[in-house]
C-alpha cells in the first residue's frame, strides 16, 4: 500500500513539474520589447484580426451616419 502512495505522489509530482515548465513563455534573452513588439505586429493572425475590427468600426461608423 505505501509503495502504490509513493507511486501516484511521484507520478502526480513528474505530471505537475512537465506540466509547468510547458506553460511557460519561451521568450529569447537577447530579444528587445521593441523586436517583440515588431514581430507580433506582423504576425498574420494578428493583421487578420486588425483587418476584420477596422471593418466592423467602419461598418459601425457608416451605419451611424446613415441613421
Amino acid at each position: 500500500m505505501r509503495n502504490k502512495i509513493l507511486l501516484v505522489v511521484g507520478v502526480a509530482f513528474v505530471a505537475y513539474v512537465l506540466g509547468s515548465r510547458s506553460a511557460t513563455v519561451q521568450i529569447n534573452k537577447g530579444e528587445s520589447v521593441r523586436h517583440q513588439l515588431v514581430r507580433m505586429w506582423n504576425d498574420p493572425k494578428a493583421r487578420k484580426q486588425r483587418h476584420k475590427a477596422a471593418e466592423k468600426a467602419a461598418k459601425k461608423a457608416r451605419k451611424a451616419l446613415r441613421g
